[in-house]
């Protein structure tokens, strides 16, 4: 297995671990309103967010060089920013459902 692949699965680990605590809290301070599948999404995300710094650590022990380590870091905020908008795509309607007044 190569350097790389394992400074990958040690930031996907703690990312997916680390990430339920995160997603909790952000849900805690703004609900997510998109149903679960923008809820899965936000967490991904949390998720992408929080596994780089391990990647980086990870990387840097196993002793990748730079671009290897800032190319995946990228990789890794694009990934958490595709998720975060795939997230915002699925609640859009629903906040706007509840922001619209109903004819009564």
């Amino acid at each position: 297995m190569s350097d790389w692949l394992v400074a990958i699965i040690v930031g996907v680990a703690f990312g997916l671990a680390l990430g339920v605590k995160i997603a909790r809290d952000s849900n805690a301070k703004q609900p997510v309103q998109g149903g679960p599948l923008a809820r899965l999404f936000h967490y991904l995300a949390c998720a992408g967010l929080t596994g780089m710094v391990p990647f980086i650590v990870a990387g840097i022990v196993v002793g990748l060089p730079f671009v290897k380590l800032f190319g995946t870091a990228v990789g890794f905020l694009a990934l958490t920013g595709l998720f975060l908008l795939v997230s915002a795509t699925l609640e859009r309607p629903e906040r706007k459902r509840k922001r619209t007044p109903s004819a009564a």
